[in-house]
C-alpha cells in the first residue's frame, strides 16, 4: 500500500493503534473486483475501513500541518475502535444513527471532555463527507449527524500555574549555583509566552545574550516547523524575536556556560540529525517534545520547588515523583501549555498591553480573549485604572501615596514616574514628556524658594 518511505514517515505521525492497524491490513488480499478506488498503490473497498481510512489521511497530509494529521489520526483511530465495537465491517452500510452511538460509546468512558468528543465527530463528519463524494457511503448521512452542543466552559481550558506558583519556582532555582535544564525551559516559556514547539526550534544561536532576545525560525523541513508559519510581515505569522527579562538571560547564560563545577549541569554540546545545534539538547541531539513535557511536569511538582506535598503524600515513596513514567500522574502539577497560558495571564495582570502580548505569544486578539485573559472582572478593572492614572486626571486611586512637596503652606504633587530609574534604551516619547514635566515641577519649586527667601529678607529687621 505504501513505500517503505512513507511507512517510516506514518511512524511518526499517526498513532501506534492506527499504525498497527494498517500494517493488518497491507497483508490481506484484495480481490480485484472488490475495488472502489484505485491510484495504483492503495486499493480501497467499503468493506476495510482501516484503508479507507489510511487513504482518506494520505491525500490530505501535504495540505495539512503535522499537528493536524496526528489530531485526524487520533479521532478516526477511535472511529475504528467504535467499528469493531459495533460490528461495523462495511462502510457503505453506516448511517447517522451509527455515529450518534459513537457518541455515546465514547461517553460511557467516563473521562473523556464533551469538547473531545465534539472535536472527534467533527473530524469524522469530514471523513464521512469525503466517502459520500467518492460514493463510498451514501449521500447526506454527515448532514444527518448531530454533535453534542457545547457551553464555553467544554471549550476553554482555564488549567494554567497561577502566579505565586510560578514565583515560588523562581525562588527555589534562583537560590541554586547552577541551573537545571528544567528550569532553564520553565523560563523561558513562562517569560517568553512560547509554544512547546516554538522553545524546541530553537538554536543556540537563536538566543542573543548581549541584547537580551530570542529568534523564532519556521524551519518544517528540518523538522522544527512553527504553529503559525511563516511570514515577511511582522505581526503575521509564526516567526518573531522576543525580548527576555534580564533574570531569564541570567539563567540562560548559566544553564549554557556552566558553573565550572563538572557536579553541576549544564547545556551538553550536541548537534541535532541537520548538523544544527540546539538551545536545550539530550545526549541524542534536539530535545524531543515528550522530554520537555517531562521537564514542565517535573518542575511544576510542588515537592520539587520546596512545597509540601497538597496531597498529603511522602516523596520518597510517590511514584508520579519517582517514576520516569508517571510524573503526569502527579495531581498538582501541570504540562507545558498551562505555563505559557499563566504567563500570559501574569503579565495581562501587571499591566502588559494586549496588542503587545498578542506580539509576543503569536495569539489574536479574539484568541488572547478567550482563552487567555482569565483575570476577574475586578482584576480587569484595577489593570484599567492604573493605566488610566498616568494618563487622565482624576483617576488616582483612594488608597494611593501621593508623592507630594510640602513648601510654606503649598502642597505640590509630582507625576507618578520612576523616571530616574528607566534605562536610555527604554526611554519613549511618554517617558521624555515625563521627565520634562518632572524639570519643570522642580524649576518652580525652586522659583518658590528664592521668591520667599527675598520676601523673608525684606521684611525681617536689618542687623545693625
Amino acid at each position: 500500500m505504501t513505500d517503505d518511505n512513507d511507512s517510516a514517515d506514518d511512524a511518526h505521525t499517526l498513532p501506534d493503534v492506527l499504525s498497527e492497524r494498517i500494517e493488518q491490513y497491507e497483508k490481506l488480499d484484495v480481490a480485484e473486483e472488490d475495488l472502489i478506488i484505485s491510484n495504483g498503490d492503495i486499493a480501497l473497498t467499503s468493506e476495510r475501513p482501516v484503508a479507507v481510512v489510511e487513504y482518506f489521511i494520505q491525500t490530505h497530509r501535504d495540505r495539512w500541518a503535522e499537528a493536524t494529521v496526528r489530531d485526524y489520526s487520533h479521532s478516526l483511530t477511535r472511529f475504528l475502535e467504535y467499528c469493531d465495537y459495533a460490528d461495523i465491517d462495511d462502510l457503505s452500510n453506516v448511517s447517522s444513527r451509527d455515529l450518534e452511538g459513537f457518541q455515546h460509546w465514547r461517553e460511557r468512558d467516563g473521562n473523556i471532555a464533551l469538547a473531545t468528543i465534539h472535536a472527534h465527530l467533527s473530524n469524522i463528519r469530514v471523513l464521512v463527507r469525503w466517502c459520500e463524494r467518492v460514493e463510498i457511503i451514501e449521500e447526506g448521512v454527515a448532514e444527518e449527524m448531530v454533535l453534542p452542543d457545547l457551553e464555553l466552559s467544554d471549550i476553554v481550558s482555564h488549567t494554567r500555574i497561577d502566579t505565586e506558583t510560578a514565583q515560588q519556582i523562581r525562588s527555589y532555582y534562583g537560590d541554586l549555583e547552577y541551573v537545571p535544564q528544567e528550569y532553564a525551559i520553565f523560563s523561558v516559556m513562562w517569560s517568553g509566552l512560547i509554544r512547546l514547539g516554538g522553545l524546541r526550534s530553537l538554536d543556540l544561536d537563536d538566543y542573543h545574550r548581549e541584547e537580551g532576545y530570542i529568534e523564532l525560525h519556521h524551519r518544517p523541513e528540518q523538522d522544527t516547523p512553527l504553529k503559525n508559519g511563516a511570514s515577511d510581515v511582522e505581526g503575521e505569522g509564526g516567526e518573531r524575536e522576543i525580548t527576555l527579562p534580564d533574570w531569564v538571560c541570567e539563567v540562560l547564560n548559566t544553564y549554557i556556560d556552566g558553573t565550572g563545577d563538572p557536579n553541576h549541569p549544564q547545556r551538553e554540546d550536541e548537534t541535532d540529525e541537520f548538523g544544527r545545534q540546539p538551545l536545550f539538547t539530550t545526549s541524542k541531539g534536539r530535545i524531543s517534545k515528550t522530554t520537555i513535557r517531562r521537564q514542565i511536569y517535573r518542575i511544576t511538582q510542588p515537592c520539587r520547588h520546596g512545597e509540601d506535598c497538597p496531597e498529603g503524600l511522602n516523596p520518597n515513596t510517590c511514584s508520579a515523583r519517582n517514576s520516569h513514567n508517571k510524573l503526569s500522574r502527579c495531581p498538582s502539577n501541570v504540562s507545558p501549555h498551562p505555563i505559557r497560558r499563566g504567563g500570559i495571564c501574569y503579565q495581562l495582570s501587571e499591566g502588559v498591553s494586549k496588542q503587545i502580548i498578542c506580539e509576543r505569544a503569536d495569539v489574536s486578539r479574539p484568541v488572547l480573549n478567550k482563552h487567555y485573559d482569565l483575570r476577574t472582572k475586578e482584576e480587569a478593572r484595577r489593570n484599567r485604572r492604573r493605566k488610566l492614572e498616568g494618563k487622565l486626571d482624576g483617576y488616582q486611586s483612594p488608597d494611593a501615596d501621593d508623592s507630594v512637596f510640602g513648601i510654606a503652606g503649598f502642597k505640590l504633587q509630582l507625576p507618578d514616574t520612576d523616571v530616574f530609574n528607566i534605562p536610555p534604551s527604554a526611554m519613549s516619547t511618554e517617558h521624555i514628556g515625563n521627565t520634562r514635566m518632572l524639570k519643570g515641577t522642580v524649576g518652580f519649586v525652586s522659583y518658590l524658594l528664592f521668591l520667599m527667601v527675598d520676601i523673608w529678607f525684606i521684611i525681617s529687621p536689618v542687623a545693625v
